[in-house]
């Protein structure tokens, strides 16, 4: 209620109280006179009790005079509350306007950003191959899903909000009707109240149509200034993309020569190890005939050494049992049992090394650098690695189970980034992948950092088991070849090695970041 609609209803109380005091005072005069007439009657009786009766009346006038001057106090102060009231509506609906304002501020501020990253999205899609330009179309639609989503749950809220704020207000109109009905107050100035809070509701209400429309149109109108902001970036887009698509091609026909070049370097490399390996085995062959000579020879010793013993133990005895008894005989000549030295322990000749053979199951090192861009420049350094070779990807389960194989396009969709992510490599910037298989002797291998919108696709590197890989007497994993790229590095331990190791020793390798001593962790201690 305002305070026009006030003044009118204020005026109306102060003028009935007005007329009431009147009355009373004129009351009260007039009992007076009438009690003064009669005190010179002859009737003393008679005149004492109509100055009763007019001072009975009197009394019963002052006492409807105080009652109208309550009832007046009552009705400001009821004017006052429903003043407070309406303040307070009107607060509400100030602080309701200033968060929806701060709401579409946020909103705006959202879509900028989400402008913002498509346009560095642009930028960096002319250097990606096809497969990266379909992988951004992707979250582009999940960005834009994500968008109309909060969308929709910012109106659901307003909705709600505005909902809630109708109860409320519909609470205090029904707690207000109780309280003047309790109040019994005229049935005329409850029809006038009724009347006039409907007149202010209807209004507010209008406003609040008068606002809403507004604001949808407003709405309206941003929505399409963007699609068409949106159509003039796409047109762009594809007038760039005509023109990386001549600069992807060539670029193309150097990569499949650069890559056939590699490819005959790699198959020179494949044969140059397999000549080794073959050398190698050739070698241990030669050192196990030669180890099992000396042994035979040693056998063989030792047997014409111990028939030599028996020959002079027998012999000895011989002599003894025919040598004279008693005294004067001469003492027996006592020759020293000579008893075999215990053959000295062969010396071991040093281990040949394994003939090491060319194995695909590997399990994968990996320390990673924090990223540099998107939201891994603030807040604590951390990754969410997966490895990917080709079109498939292995998400590790830890030190001691096999790590999961699966499509990239299914490693890398919405459905796992939005869901078990790198499961027990979250939140990790070292992580081991336990038994993968490369298929071939080599193969290439590129980390990625799974994010949200994009995901942070480390160099590829060339990666092979490694043959220098070994425990040490305490248990202690080293690797003399670690696999460096700008922003990473790992080992690539055989599978049946690692096996051999355990998870404490390949825990402990990533706790040294691929040191190349070994691990201070499963060092024994010396007493």
């Amino acid at each position: 209620m305002t305070g026009r609609g006030t003044l009118p209803l204020l005026a109306m109380m102060v003028g009935v109280y007005l007329t009431t005091a009147g009355m009373a005072v004129a009351n009260d005069q007039a009992a007076h006179a009438l009690a003064e007439k009669f005190a010179g009657g002859a009737d003393q009786e008679a005149a004492k009790k109509k100055a009763a009766e007019a001072k009975r009346k009197a009394e019963q006038a002052q006492r409807k005079a105080e009652e109208a001057k309550r009832r007046a106090a009552e009705e400001t102060d009821m004017l006052a509350r429903a003043r407070a009231e309406a303040d307070e509506r009107k607060a509400a609906a100030d602080k309701a306007r200033a968060e929806e304002e701060a709401l579409e501020a946020r909103r705006e501020e959202e879509e900028r950003r989400i402008a913002e990253e498509r346009r560095v999205a642009a930028k960096q899609r002319q250097e990606q191959a096809a497969e990266q330009r379909q992988k951004e179309a992707e979250e582009k639609r999940l960005a834009e899903q994500k968008r109309a989503d909060d969308e929709r749950r910012v109106a659901e809220e307003q909705r709600e909000k505005e909902a809630a704020e109708k109860r409320v207000a519909e609470q205090k109109r029904a707690d207000e009707e109780r309280r003047v009905a309790e109040e019994a107050r005229p049935a005329e100035e409850k029809r006038l109240a009724e009347q006039k809070r409907a007149e202010e509701e209807h209004r507010i209400a209008e406003e609040n149509r008068l606002a809403e429309q507004k604001r949808a149109d407003e709405e309206r109108r941003v929505a399409a200034e963007q699609r068409e902001k949106e159509a003039a970036e796409q047109r762009q887009r594809e007038a760039a993309e005509q023109r990386e698509k001549e600069a992807e091609e060539h670029r193309i026909a150097e990569e499949n020569r650069v890559a056939e070049q590699k490819r005959a370097d790699e198959e020179q490399r494949k044969l140059e190890d397999e000549q080794r390996i073959v050398a190698a085995e050739k070698l241990a062959a030669e050192q196990q005939k030669a180890l099992a000579a000396a042994r035979e020879a040693e056998h063989q010793r030792l047997t014409e050494r111990l028939l030599r013993l028996e020959q002079q133990r027998n012999e000895r005895k011989r002599l003894t049992e025919n040598a004279p008894m008693g005294l004067g005989a001469p003492a027996p000549t006592h020759q020293r049992l000579t008893t075999p030295e215990p053959a000295a322990a062969l010396p071991s000749p040093s281990a040949p090394a394994k003939a090491t053979t060319p194995t695909t199951r590997v399990t994968i090192l990996l320390a990673m650098e924090s990223g540099t861009n998107g939201i891994r420049r603030y807040g604590r350094k951390t990754a969410d690695p997966v490895i990917c070779s080709g079109p498939t990807c292995w998400i590790s389960t830890g030190n001691e189970r096999s790590a999961t194989a699966m499509n990239r396009g299914t490693a890398l969709g919405p459905g796992n980034t939005l869901g078990r992510r790198a499961a027990a490599c979250n939140q990790h910037l070292a992580c081991v992948f336990r038994d993968v298989d490369l298929k071939t002797l080599s193969a290439n291998i590129q980390p990625i950092d799974l994010r949200i919108m994009r995901h942070d696709r480390r160099e590829p590197l060339s990666l092979e088991a490694d043959p220098t890989c070994r425990l040490s007497a305490s248990g202690a994993l080293t690797c003399e070849r670690t696999f460096t790229a700008r922003s990473w590095r790992a080992w690539v331990v055989p599978e049946t090695l690692a096996k051999e190791a355990g998870a404490a020793a390949l825990e402990a390798a990533l706790a040294e970041r691929l040191s190349e001593r070994p691990s201070a962790a499963l060092i024994a201690p010396r007493f």
